[in-house]
């Protein structure tokens, strides 16, 4: 294991040293909270247990595999691992020993300034989640095991990493064994005991089944009438690939829905991909419907600017877990991002002051929470793609020049897709659609005077023109750059698109964190 030399407090202290410390700060913490009395220690014990035990077996993980971690990887990991140590120090502070075993309380004062770092400390811990993302799916190396072995795996949201490595796993399971598994293949429903209706401005459709009043999303992917046999029994592998790798990922952790499983409806030439609602989630709404909404256009930005940003990393986030499972969206927009209201509880139990307060967690006080979805295209990035071009307008204005070149060498890859992530981060911040032909804002910047929509290179510039014009004084400039970043292929970082083509994907995912990532978590509210 790499011995790095840190100074801290006037020593050098190498990476065993500074985990240890971590640790014994945390133990010393956990024997304090014995002493309180509010019911707040334990989510305090279960918040130090886990981001405790799990950063440092992450920072380990890293440095147990130092030659592969680029040197700015490895200089960032430290620098934040040291914050992590700053927090764990501050807490400690806040909470005295007891004096010959008195009980102590803990003051709203008190319980407010730990709960502002039990926020810091799973905002650091998320950003070592997305690092180490890079090397577990990319690496298929085993993660240590967990110090604290009395952790639950589904204790306080779960040990992030176990969960990306049984993702992992899924996506390297040989093609032979997922055609060995049946389970993931749904039973024919009673069509008489479930209704499906359209979601608006979305590809999808909610069911809701009436025996047992279970809503779910579903989406198609579809075939045509004169398909040959072994074309749908193509079709079917990707699907079943697809459903394989969903039905691993954590709707929370990840910002893509879990997959229950498929179905093949032969009769209307279709696969159906099945998507259960997250826990304590309802009212699902696609971004591009609120974008649209009568009401938004009316009073146009209504939400706070953290609000926004949060949506923002969510999405890339999500974008970000595809692209380490090796695969890539060809359709993101507005209209495959899905947002959740939060579930306001029933009269029974709760009082006025708590309904009052969970229905404001509901739109339009807030975003809810956001899930990309819309995987009717999506592909391994290793498999054929067909050169074939878009003439929805709708949808080409989301694509990168190249993809309407449609020359060899222009087949779809990641950069294409952070293209399109760029341009969805401007509408973000715009709070409008390009889609909206009506909006002064966005839509009429697609359009040319004389009604033709404007040329693939036409568009970019207009894109760049307001990422650089507009951008910074709505959302900041390291929005900006971010979203600058995202449509010039990393261009202007430094980078070019052959960045994002490396055959094993270290550099793929390190430059997506180190400039697109790293630069939204820089935003600061």
């Amino acid at each position: 294991m790499a011995d790095i030399a840190l100074g801290i407090a006037g020593l050098a202290v190498g990476i065993p040293g500074l985990v240890q410390v971590t640790l014994s700060i945390g133990d010393a913490i956990r024997r304090r909270l014995v002493h309180y009395e509010d019911e707040f220690k334990r989510l305090l014990d279960i918040v130090i247990r886990i981001n405790g035990s799990q950063s440092n077996d992450m920072l380990l993980y890293f440095f147990s595999e130092d030659q592969a971690v680029p040197q700015e990887l490895q200089d960032e990991l430290i620098e934040m691992f040291q914050v992590l140590r700053g927090i764990f120090e501050r807490l400690l502070l806040m909470f005295p020993e007891a004096k010959n075993g008195e009980k102590m309380k803990i003051t709203p004062a008190l319980k407010a300034r730990a709960q502002e770092a039990i926020e810091r400390l799973e905002e650091w811990n998320d950003r070592f989640f997305k690092r180490a993302l890079v090397f577990v799916m990319f690496g298929q190396r085993k993660l240590p095991r967990t110090k604290d072995e009395s952790l639950e795996e589904d204790e306080y949201g779960v040990i992030a990493l176990k969960k990306v490595e049984k993702l992992r796993d899924a996506i390297y399971e040989s093609l032979e064994s997922t055609k060995k598994s049946t389970r993931l293949l749904l039973p024919q429903p009673d069509a008489a005991d479930e209704t499906r209706t359209p979601l608006a401005n979305s590809s999808l459709h909610l069911c809701t089944r009436k025996s047992t009043q279970q809503a779910y999303l579903i989406e198609y992917r579809t075939y045509s009438d004169d398909a040959r046999e072994y074309e749908i029994q193509n079709h079917r592998r990707v699907v079943r690939e697809i459903a394989s790798i969903l039905h691993h990922a954590d709707a929370r952790l990840m910002g893509i829905l879990h997959c229950e499983g498929f179905l093949w409806d032969s009769l209307l030439n279709r696969f159906e991909l099945h998507f259960p609602f997250p826990g304590g989630l309802t009212e699902p709404r696609s971004l591009l419907d609120i974008l649209l909404d009568p009401e938004t256009q009316r009073t146009g930005v209504k939400h706070p600017l953290n609000q926004r940003l949060s949506l923002a990393k969510r999405i890339v986030r999500a974008v970000f877990v595809l692209h380490a499972a090796g695969f890539v969206h060809k359709q993101i927009r507005p209209d495959n991002v899905l947002i959740f209201d939060h579930t306001v509880p029933g009269p029974v139990n709760t009082t006025p002051a708590e309904q009052i307060h969970a229905a404001r967690r509901q739109y339009p006080y807030t975003l809810g929470e956001p899930f990309l979805i819309g995987f009717d295209s999506a592909r391994k990035v290793d498999a054929a793609t067909l050169l074939l071009s878009e003439k929805d307008w709708q949808k080409s204005i989301y694509l990168s020049p190249e993809r309407h070149r449609l020359q060899h060498g222009d087949e779809f890859q990641m950069h294409h897709g952070i293209f399109s992530l760029g341009v969805l981060l401007l509408e973000i911040a715009f709070w409008a659609s390009f889609q909206d032909r009506a909006s002064g804002q966005l839509g009429r910047r697609v359009w040319k005077g004389d009604g033709t929509l404007r040329s693939p290179a036409e568009l970019k510039s207009a894109y760049l023109a307001l990422a650089k014009g507009a951008v910074p004084r709505l959302m900041g400039q390291k929005y900006a750059d971010v979203v600058t970043a995202c449509l010039t292929g990393l261009e202007s970082e430094g980078g070019s698109a052959r960045d994002l083509e490396d055959e094993d994907g270290i550099v793929v995912g390190t430059r997506y964190i180190m400039v697109i990532i790293k630069k939204l978590e820089e935003i600061s509210i």
